[in-house]
């Protein structure tokens, strides 16, 4: 005979619903219209130069063609991010959310526009060394289309970001994914306006070297805005420490009763302008870790706080005595 062993009772327990996943990745930014849109003009204009250069034979313009090809593989990078990072913002086997896979992006993109840099550099010392036949009417055609397609690329993409601070105003510091896409239309601009004051003095002057010595100095530039973009999107696939205000207030926030210790804090990005934080605290009253969190909602774009209390046990025999 089998006897069945009754299950514990809780009176007083209640279901707790599951918390969302949602690290503040699941809507459609603005950015992402922006990103693909200039994607889109960048291929139009890509196919437009290669064709034009088959039909007239001309190098400048097939050369400028497969140049804007990079661009628009960055572009395009950027855009299925900011895709891919809403349509897995609540996919639980990445346990802190899609945001990275923008900041992957802009990582990958500013490696691209980096190798490119390098290879503008060498190409631009082997004519300095090896004198080449220069089209400088031609090649300023190419200049001044690519340059007004890059200062509307640039226009489209310079819009405001999303995310706001707790006062209203907007945040333009933390879209690693946009400020990549931004930086490869303004390194394109940049290099479109060296090439027309070169190829200027080339057609007026016969000054032929200045094409690749103000190239040079394109590419110094850019390759610093490479390594920064770099330095930034590393920072947050490292996890690096979140800023100082975000940690200021979470500790004013989780001690402000006066009867807490905070012991240990950590925060940091998981994604575009999204936050969150791991903290352990010594309680010598009787706060819950629920009201630890709820303290904290204050903090614009924080996701998902983790509070670890532990509490005092002098405190609590104290209060028993009493």
């Amino acid at each position: 005979m089998s006897t069945q062993v009754p299950e514990p009772s809780h009176p007083h327990a209640t279901s707790v619903p599951e918390l969302p996943h949602d690290f503040g990745q699941g809507q459609k930014r603005r950015a992402e219209q922006r990103a693909t849109l200039v994607t889109l003009l960048t291929l139009v204009t890509m196919i437009g130069e290669v064709f034009a250069g088959l039909i007239t034979g001309s190098m400048a313009l097939l050369a400028d063609g497969i140049h804007m090809a990079g661009h628009a593989m960055a572009l395009g990078l950027a855009a299925l991010a900011y895709y891919l990072s809403r349509k897995h913002a609540h996919d639980r086997r990445l346990s802190l959310g899609s945001g990275k896979i923008a900041d992957l992006a802009a990582y990958t993109s500013a490696l691209l526009l980096g190798v490119s840099t390098v290879w503008l550099v060498y190409e631009s010392v082997h004519r300095l060394l090896n004198p080449a036949e220069l089209m400088p009417r031609e090649a300023l055609v190419v200049a001044v289309i690519g340059l007004a397609v890059n200062l509307l690329s640039a226009w489209l993409l310079a819009g405001k970001h999303e995310h706001r601070h707790a006062h209203g105003e907007e945040d333009h510091h933390h879209d690693s994914n946009l400020s990549a896409a931004l930086v490869h239309v303004v390194a394109d601009a940049l290099t479109s306006v060296a090439a027309i004051a070169g190829l200027a003095a080339a057609w007026l002057w016969g000054w032929n070297w200045l094409d690749p010595v103000i190239a040079l100095v394109a590419a110094v530039v850019i390759l610093r805005w490479s390594w920064g973009l770099l330095r930034q999107t590393a920072g947050v696939l490292l996890d690096r420490e979140g800023p100082d205000e975000i940690r200021r207030a979470a500790r004013k926030l989780l001690q402000k009763n006066g009867d807490t210790d905070v012991v240990d804090l950590h925060i940091w990005s998981v994604g575009q302008g999204s936050w969150t934080l791991v903290a352990a605290v010594v309680a010598h009253g009787t706060s819950t870790p629920e009201e630890y969190r709820s303290s904290l909602n204050s903090i614009k774009n924080l996701h998902h706080p983790i509070i670890e209390v532990s509490y005092c046990r002098q405190c609590a025999l104290a209060r028993k005595s009493h």
